[in-house]
């Protein structure tokens, strides 16, 4: 995780070089972040933004694009040569989009922001015992989402202790999914305290395997 000034720097740097800042929010839009979308916290404007996951809720599949109006109408054109061709087969689903449009009418309602801040204080409070745990090391948390990195020796996104992490949480029936030897915490907005002392419990128990 980098800190909103590295984002807006991206941008400075972009603009200098004449090129297009495309900000992927997929991950960490609609909320994830602590706001509604990253570049706020940087307070950037992206050229080219990407959304998905939570423009529904997670309950079907929808992604979008946005983009500046001048890159829009660099291929808004009857002249097929300039045309950006991309189509896929699920297009304009109405179903995914009638569900992203209830969920942006949820989005309206100040209660849904304000739990978004709950879970991100409950996540705080949850990584605290964490953070002086001598077994894991670069403790941080953006929002609702939390990282650690527990201590081995081959760190990385290719540790050998990611796939027995893996086995070891589905065994506690948790869907963690560590990258190496980085264990991120990605909670429903909907979770417990409760839920995430069980799950921050198997965390500390996984520091043993």
């Amino acid at each position: 995780m980098y800190p909103a000034w590295v984002l807006k720097e991206m941008k400075r740097i972009c603009e200098a070089s004449d090129v297009l800042f495309i900000a992927d929010e997929v991950m960490t839009g609609w909320g994830r972040t602590g706001t509604l979308f990253a570049c706020e916290q940087a307070d950037v404007t992206p050229d080219i933004a990407c959304y998905s996951k939570g423009l529904t809720g997670g309950s079907l599949p929808l992604a979008v694009t946005l983009c500046r109006a001048e890159i829009f109408d660099a291929h808004f054109s009857p002249d097929r040569t300039r045309t950006f061709f991309h189509s896929s087969s699920y297009t304009a689903n109405p179903v995914a989009c009638a569900a992203a449009r209830a969920n942006l009418d949820l989005w309206q309602d100040p209660a849904v922001r304000s739990r978004v801040a709950t879970v991100a204080a409950m996540q705080e409070q949850a990584i605290a015992s964490i953070r002086t745990d001598e077994r894991f090391k670069n403790v941080r948390r953006t929002g609702t989402i939390t990282a650690l990195e527990l201590e081995v020796r081959d760190s990385g996104y290719l540790a050998g202790i990611g796939p027995k992490l893996q086995a070891f949480f589905g065994g506690r029936n948790l869907l963690l999914r560590p990258l190496g030897n980085t264990i991120y915490v990605m909670p429903p907005y909907c979770i417990t305290a409760a839920d995430l002392g069980e799950i921050y419990a198997a965390i500390k128990d996984a520091a043993s395997i």
